[in-house]
């Protein structure tokens, strides 16, 4: 129904139905706070790597100059040496960069590949759907988040640039070295701390994704129904196909009656139909059984087909709850049944084998 309050929680079948339109959960800060904490790790490990190898090139390019020839070829080999010291030095904090950037994305939509969600949607192209994404509460949330990262962050950038300062220009006074120095490992400090921030931001943001991606996923009672109906079935047709396998299974039951050997009653609340093929089965078979009025309609067509009638009420009673319709009896009324079928086989003038 069109308005109707969505507040039920989503199926399985809505969430795969999701998934398979590219619709999961995920937060885009957790993938920049990781990306940058990574990639200012791995700056600082490798820093020591980097500085060597950069220093160790420009020593040797100062050494050549004046004493090689320029000409196109050393400027070719110079340049191959550059992009070759470029690739073993930057190489493995671009590779990191890049492994940080797309496994938070694989683990957090568990390997997802799908090509749907880059479909294109005309809806996109509708100006009144673009304003209400303006004024919608995603829109104000990503707004208020920026406002206070860039808050917060400023403020962290002023409190530790304006508590390092004074050291900074005093190491500057001893030596350009020393305070050079001083502001790298100042400027790492800073940016840690900055990812630090960003990891809280991240695990905020992500709460709030959660929340609204349980609440798009989230269903009305009647979607709840029409989905059943689509997995499961109606429930009327269902219902009417179990009456109608029940009304065929009836019939069959009581079209096996005249093939009984016996039914045995008490006198009208139960009857029970016995059936014994000794070429077939083990041991007799109830091939029918009823209570009250069903019981009535055995019993009934049992005296029309000549079928040997015998009240027993304890043990029409047992079987009728103990024993299925085509099943055999259990091993503890062998003796029972056994009795009942002797007497009707000596009243057939037939003998019973055992």
């Amino acid at each position: 129904m069109a308005g109707e309050e969505k507040t039920e929680q989503a199926t399985p079948k809505k969430r795969r139905d999701a998934r398979k339109e590219g619709d999961v959960l995920q937060s885009k800060e957790i993938i920049t706070a990781i990306s940058v904490l990574g990639l200012f790790a791995a700056m600082r490990l490798f820093m020591g790597f980097v500085t060597e190898n950069i220093l160790a090139f420009s020593a040797s390019v100062f050494e050549r100059v004046g004493t090689t020839e320029i000409n196109q070829d050393n400027i070719m080999a110079l340049f191959v040496e550059m992009i070759t010291i470029f690739v073993i030095t930057v190489g493995p904090i671009c590779a990191v960069a890049m492994l940080l950037g797309i496994i938070p994305t694989i683990a957090q939509t568990k390997g997802l590949f799908t090509m749907k969600a880059l479909r294109p949607k005309f809806s996109r192209l509708n100006p009144l759907s673009g304003i209400k994404k303006l004024f919608s509460l995603q829109s104000a949330v990503g707004i208020l988040k920026g406002l206070i990262e860039v808050t917060v962050i400023g403020y962290v950038i002023y409190s530790e640039v304006a508590a390092r300062l004074p050291k900074f220009l005093a190491l500057m006074n001893a030596g350009v070295m020393q305070g050079m120095t001083y502001a790298l490992i100042s400027i790492f400090d800073l940016v840690m701390l900055i990812c630090i921030l960003l990891v809280f931001v991240a695990a905020a943001d992500f709460l709030f994704q959660w929340w609204q991606f349980e609440k798009k996923l989230k269903m009305s009672k009647q979607e709840v129904k029409e989905e059943y109906k689509q997995t499961e079935g109606d429930p009327q047709i269902k219902s009417k196909i179990k009456q109608k396998q029940q009304q065929m299974a009836m019939s069959r039951m009581m079209a096996d009656v005249p093939k009984a050997d016996v039914v045995i009653r008490n006198p009208t609340h139960y009857a029970v139909a016995l059936r014994y093929d000794q070429d077939a089965n083990r041991a007799p078979q109830v091939i029918a059984k009823g209570k009250d009025h069903l019981a009535l309609r055995i019993v009934k067509i049992a005296e029309e087909n000549d079928v040997y009638l015998m009240e027993d009420p304890p043990l029409a009673r047992l079987l009728y709850s103990t024993v299925d319709v085509g099943r055999e009896i259990p091993v503890e009324l062998y003796n029972a049944v056994a009795e009942v079928l002797t007497v009707v086989y000596r009243a057939k003038n037939k003998t019973l084998h055992a």
